[in-house]
């Protein structure tokens, strides 16, 4: 069985990728098909009830999830992003009603005490980390005994065909244009991210390989069939253990 591979040193900076096309991103995340209609529902359905949790949304980007977390009853949200400006557009539409922090997840979570949290999401963020092993033993740190983590990442299979990787099992550093800018991000196989969440202290509860929400059907057909036959991201419910 392939094993957790060996981190590649990482070359990037995502705070740095997102604060160059965070007003254009920003303008247009809300509405895009693939979050709007197919990522954010797909996190959504694994979310537990939220009333009175304490919640640390891990790479909030503008604040969308937070507020869903707020309204519908979380006790409190902190919010934390290594853009700076990603993590400004998230206060500007949460005010006082979150914490909102400037912070790399590749790096020690100074702001957290141990067990702190009931919940952590993580929401296309992890990809972005070459190594995920220290940032999940730090979300296990900072969570309850039996707390929640719930993450979206890119599909492995995804990554493997889109850019022609060589090898599936081997970390790899991809580099993407997107129309707001060039971003990059790392491949890691179904089976490492498995086994860095087993060595981090969680147990996966639900895995989901999530399809497009039907009204996508009506206004982007191409991409929703093209969706429905090839996941895209991958969407993980685990609990600490």
């Amino acid at each position: 069985m392939p094993q957790h591979p060996s981190p590649v040193p990482s070359t990037h900076n995502p705070g740095a990728e997102y604060d160059a096309m965070a007003d254009a991103y920003n303008a247009r995340v809300d509405t895009q098909p693939h979050n709007a209609l197919y990522e954010r529902p797909a996190v959504l359905s694994l979310l537990p009830p939220l009333a009175g949790l304490t919640v640390l949304d891990a790479g909030c980007g503008s604040g969308w999830y937070a507020q869903q977390y707020l309204d519908t009853g979380a006790k409190r949200v902190v919010c934390v992003d290594a853009s700076q400006k990603m993590a400004a557009a998230a206060h500007t539409r949460l005010g006082e009603r979150a914490q909102v922090l400037v912070a790399d997840l590749s790096k020690p979570l100074s702001f957290a005490t141990s067990g702190e949290f009931d919940l952590v999401v993580a929401p296309l963020v992890l990809h972005y980390l070459a190594d995920w092993l220290p940032t999940l033993r730090e979300f296990h740190r900072v969570l309850k005994t039996d707390g929640l983590l719930i993450f979206s990442t890119h599909h492995p299979t995804m990554d493997f065909k889109l850019f022609n990787l060589p090898d599936y099992f081997a970390t790899a550093l991809i580099e993407d244009e997107w129309s707001t800018g060039k971003v990059t991000y790392y491949h890691h196989s179904l089976s490492a991210i498995c086994a860095a969440l087993a060595e981090a202290g969680f147990t996966i509860e639900r895995l989901l390989e999530p399809q497009p929400v039907q009204s996508m059907q009506a206004s982007h057909p191409e991409l929703y069939d093209r969706l429905m036959h090839n996941p895209w991201f991958l969407v993980i419910r685990t609990r600490r253990i």
